[in-house]
């Protein structure tokens, strides 16, 4: 699965001087910049990194889990990043905790490449994974996001393994590949909800692959199970402090609130001609503010939708994609930084559709690569009812590139073959 051994030696040599590359740029970055990359101040933490590390630090000092409100326990954010943070915190002090995350995370990094590698291998052949990580060390995302105190590097590498595993599970009907995936979606849950309802792409697999009933009851008891493992201490720690079951957070009203604006204009809640003086936000209950949130979202699509019907329609469907995909997770403030990012992201996208259309003429595919597509939409689909845009599509990027590694390949052959 993880095997190396029957690969030729060009493909070993290539795959660890890029490994090696990328995780040196990745740590030289990491000690040039610093601080400098956090998006929030710690002074007045405003934003999700900084609010991250307050978390992290009043976690070591009192052992409360908190987020918006320093004096009141959240349930706002899955707990993975922060706990995370405050073992490192625990060991290396408060700011020394935040290099030692960072390093981690370009570790992990490094570790998305290769697993990435085997995921291309397994759906195609060892040239176009070896080009797929070739694409991916030219992505300067890859580089910033091991700067950053998010959720997106270990987030990205769970979903790789996942996605990895479940195509073995699909594929060899096995218990253990079962076992690991269950594991995988666990603990991506942990760091991101939104990837807790991925089990539906297993259940449209086992239909196409014509699974038995009993096999599928099986393998979702299995995964239920050690799903429930993995998240019943957040569960319990829940429950102990809000006195109700919780399974993920309550956080869904506010994305969902700024996904109502069409192209996020909230400029247009003064001319809308709605009311929102009935909705009282004075209370410094997060849980409170969710739920006021979530009925002015419901508010705002009832009297707005009729309104506006084809408008609305537009911008939850390609409107919110457009947004997801239209432009790569990066908010550096350097020019020459951003257009070449975003050249080498539509190159990236442009190649990738035709390596997807070649891939589905090919009768002789290998078509577990639908789990791949599968889970590109996905990403999609999760987000548009919320506020959507390039940071909640980066987990999915390595399957669009692993597509355009495939199809330079392709191209490489026919001008090959040609010649």
């Amino acid at each position: 699965m993880f095997s190396l051994k029957n690969e030729e030696k060009y493909v070993k040599l290539v795959l660890a001087i890029t490994c090696l590359l990328f995780f040196l740029i990745c740590i030289i970055s990491i000690f040039i910049y610093g601080n400098s990359t956090l998006l929030g101040s710690l002074i007045k933490p405003n934003n999700d990194d900084v609010k991250f590390i307050r978390s992290a630090w009043i976690l070591v000092d009192t052992g409360k889990y908190v987020y918006h409100n320093v004096d009141i326990s959240t349930v706002f954010m899955m707990p993975g990043l922060p706990f995370t943070l405050a073992f490192f915190v625990k060991i290396f002090g408060n700011f020394g905790g935040i290099t030692a995350l960072r390093v981690l995370q370009a570790v992990i990094q490094t570790g998305s490449l290769l697993v990435m590698f085997f995921i291309a291998r397994k759906i195609f052949n060892s040239r176009v994974a070896l080009v797929a990580i070739l694409i991916n060390i030219l992505c300067i995302t890859d580089y910033w996001v091991a700067n950053l105190i998010l959720t997106e590097t270990i987030f990205k590498f769970s979903v790789l393994c996942l996605v990895y595993f479940s195509i073995y599970a699909i594929e060899l009907n096995k218990t253990r590949y079962y076992i690991l995936g269950g594991i995988a979606l666990g603990l991506a849950t942990l760091f991101r909800p939104t990837i807790a309802t991925y089990p539906i792409i297993i259940l449209l697999m086992w239909i196409f692959k014509k699974y038995k009933v009993k096999d599928m009851i099986k393998y979702t008891a299995i995964v239920a199970a050690i799903f429930c493992l993995i998240l019943s201490p957040w569960w319990i720690r829940n429950y102990n402090r809000f006195h109700k079951f919780i399974p993920l957070t309550l956080a869904t009203g506010n994305p969902m609130l700024q996904g109502t604006y069409i192209f996020y204009d909230q400029s247009t809640k003064a001319t809308d001609g709605l009311n929102y003086n009935q909705f009282n936000y004075n209370s410094d209950s997060e849980m409170k503010g969710n739920q006021i949130d979530i009925e002015v979202s419901k508010y705002r699509l009832r009297n707005l939708v009729p309104k506006h019907p084809i408008q609305y329609f537009l911008w939850y469907t390609v409107g919110k994609t457009a947004c997801m995909i239209g432009w790569p997770f990066v908010w550096i403030q350097s020019w020459g930084v951003l257009i070449w990012t975003g050249i080498w992201h539509y190159f990236i996208l442009v190649v990738s559709i035709l390596g997807l259309i070649k891939y589905y003429k090919d009768k002789n595919r290998n078509k577990m690569g639908t789990v791949l597509v599968a889970t590109i939409f996905y990403f999609i689909g999760v987000y548009l009812p919320f506020y959507a845009f390039g940071r909640y599509f980066y987990p999915a990027m390595p399957f669009v590139i692993i597509f355009a590694a495939s199809s330079l390949i392709q191209i490489f052959d026919y001008h090959k073959k040609k010649n």
